[in-house]
């Protein structure tokens, strides 16, 4: 008997658990706050006819080759109006700036809108 060793004592377990647990919970509000910012971003985004219109009522006519592109491009958005009096003033190096009519017919448009 006397060859007998004695019973060890109790070995003490790492658990980390808890240390997933926490991570997990993180992760999951984590995804949940860029879901919600995401519908949040979603709701603010401005619809193609709002846009339309706060680049129109931007414009500056003493620049006629730039202008003449916006107003065609955000212009057909708005309505079915015809822009091909604009033509003069787009597709070339240097343009000249808007004749007294066309500034007629481009704030005519502006103030139906």
């Amino acid at each position: 008997m006397e060859g007998l060793k004695d019973i060890k004592g109790l070995i003490q377990i790492e658990d980390y658990s808890l240390y997933i647990f926490i991570f997990l919970i993180l992760v999951c509000l984590i995804f949940f706050g860029f879901l919600i910012k995401k519908i949040l971003d979603y709701k603010r985004v401005i619809s193609p006819l709002k846009k339309a219109k706060l680049q129109l009522k931007n414009l500056d006519l003493s620049d006629s080759k730039t202008t003449a592109y916006k107003l065609t491009k955000f212009g057909k958005i708005l309505s079915d109006e015809d822009f091909s009096y604009l033509e003069k003033y787009k597709y070339k190096k240097e343009v000249i700036s808007f004749l007294d009519e066309d500034i007629e017919k481009i704030k005519g448009f502006l103030n139906a809108i």
